[in-house]
C-alpha cells in the first residue's frame, strides 16, 4: 500500500514514519516551500529553525510513548527540557498556581518514571528531528501544494489512501465535509514562546509557566503602536472548528482552544492508533476495516479532548476573572492532592487491541 499524506507538519511527518514502520510507503505533500532549508542542510528537508528562541510545544505521556515506538524518544528528550511542574500566574506575575505534573501523570495511570514528566521542546527542533528521520527513511516530501489529490498546479497524487494532516485550516477536511467545516474564530487567543531566562533576568523554577489574563491586550497594544492593520488582525484571528479511503488526523480533525496543551497530544494519539491498526491489518483488503476502527476510536476521543479544552477556557475566560482564578486554583489543588484525576493515560496498543476484540 501507499499513502498520500497532505501536510508535512508535526503530525503529518510522524504519520509517515509510523506507516514506514509497518511497511507502508507514503509521500508527504505541503504548501510550505522547504527547498531553501533543504539546500542549507545538504539536501535533507528540515523545519524552519529559530535557534534558541521561538514557539514551544508540550509533550506528555502518550506523545512520548508514540515517539518511543518510532525510535525517536531519546533524541527528542536530549533536545528538550523536562516540565515536572507547570505554573499559572496572573498577567502581572502574582498569585502563582502550581500543578505537579509528575503526580498528575502517575494518577492518570502512567507507570513508567521516564514518561511521567512532560517535556517542553521548541517546535522547530521537534519538526527538524521528524523531517530528518523521514529523509533517512526515504520518505519523499513535495512542496508548493495546497489542495488534496489534485493539486492547484494541475498535478495529481495517487495512492491507496489519503491522510489529511494539513492542520486547522485543512483543505482535506473541507473537501470531505464541505465548506461548513471551515475554521472559525472562537474569541480565544493563546501565545506561547521560549525566552532566554538569564539574558532577560527572568527567574523561574520550571521551564513551563503561563501568565494568563483576558487577552484582548496584545492586539490592542499593537494597534496603539500604529502597526499595519493586517499585522494587528493576525493577533485577533486564531482558529477553531465545528465539529475514498481518506482520513483526517491531528488539527485537521479536532480543533482545540490554544491554551490546554491537548492539540499535539491528541494528534500523536491519532498516529499511535493508526500505527497499531496497520500492525493488525497490514493487507490492502483490510484497509477500510482499519480506517473504520480508527474513526470508532478517535472520533469520541477527539470530541472529548476538544470539549475539555473549551471547558478549561470557559472556566477562566467567562464570567468574573477573580472567580475564574479561584476556580483554577481549586481545580489544581484537587489534582495535586489526588482528590480528582486530571486525565486518563491513553495506551494506543491496548485501546486498539480492545477494539479489535470487541469486533
Amino acid at each position: 500500500m501507499h499513502g498520500v499524506i497532505i501536510g508535512s507538519g508535526l503530525v503529518g511527518a510522524t504519520t509517515a514514519l509510523a506507516l514506514k514502520q509497518v511497511g507502508i510507503d507514503s509521500t508527504l505533500y505541503d504548501q510550505v516551500d522547504l527547498v531553501q532549508a533543504a539546500i542549507a542542510s545538504g539536501g535533507a528537508p528540515v523545519a524552519v529553525d529559530f535557534g534558541d528562541s521561538g514557539g514551544s510545544v508540550l509533550m506528555a505521556s502518550t506523545s512520548l510513548r508514540v515517539l518511543r515506538t518510532l525510535g525517536l524518544l531519546e533524541e527528542v528528550l536530549a533536545a528538550s527540557l523536562p516540565s515536572p511542574t507547570v505554573t499559572w500566574f496572573k498577567i502581572n506575575g502574582t498569585s502563582p498556581i502550581v500543578l505537579d505534573n509528575v503526580n498528575a501523570n502517575k494518577k492518570a495511570g502512567e507507570t513508567d518514571p521516564a514518561l511521567q514528566s512532560p517535556i517542553q521542546i521548541l517546535r522547530s527542533k521537534l519538526h527538524n528531528i521528524l523531517m530528518q528521520a523521514c529523509h533517512k527513511a526515504g520518505i519523499r516530501t513535495f512542496t508548493g501544494k495546497n489542495v488534496t489529490v489534485q493539486f492547484a498546479d494541475g498535478t495529481n497524487a495517487t495512492g491507496d489512501f489519503v491522510v489529511g494532516a494539513d492542520g486547522i485550516h485543512s483543505a482535506t477536511r473541507r473537501a470531505m465535509f464541505g465548506q461548513s467545516s471551515k475554521a472559525e474564530f472562537t474569541g480565544v487567543i493563546g501565545h506561547i514562546g521560549v525566552v532566554k531566562l538569564k539574558e532577560h533576568n527572568i527567574v523561574l523554577n520550571e521551564p513551563c509557566a503561563m501568565f494568563i489574563d483576558r487577552i484582548y491586550s496584545l492586539a490592542d497594544i499593537m494597534e496603539s503602536w500604529g502597526l499595519p492593520k493586517n499585522i494587528e488582525m493576525m493577533m485577533r484571528k486564531p482558529a477553531d472548528l465545528p465539529q475514498r479511503p481518506c482520513l483526517i488526523i491531528g488539527d485537521a480533525a479536532h480543533g482545540m482552544v490554544p491554551n490546554s496543551g491537548l492539540g499535539l497530544l491528541t494528534g500523536l494519539e491519532d498516529v499511535g492508533v493508526l500505527l497499531e491498526l496497520f500492525r493488525n491489518f497490514p493487507e490492502s483488503k483490510d484497509l477500510l476495516k482499519a480506517l473504520n476502527l480508527y474513526s470508532k476510536l478517535r472520533v469520541p476521543r477527539g470530541h472529548d479532548a476538544a470539549k475539555r479544552s473549551r471547558d478549561m477556557a470557559k472556566q477562566y475566560y467567562e464570567g468574573s476573572q477573580t472567580i475564574g482564578h479561584i476556580l483554577l486554583r481549586f481545580g489544581i489543588f484537587l489534582f495535586n492532592y489526588n482528590i480528582a484525576t486530571l486525565y486518563k493515560a491513553y495506551d494506543c496498543p491496548n485501546e486498539v487491541a480492545a477494539a479489535i476484540k470487541a469486533m
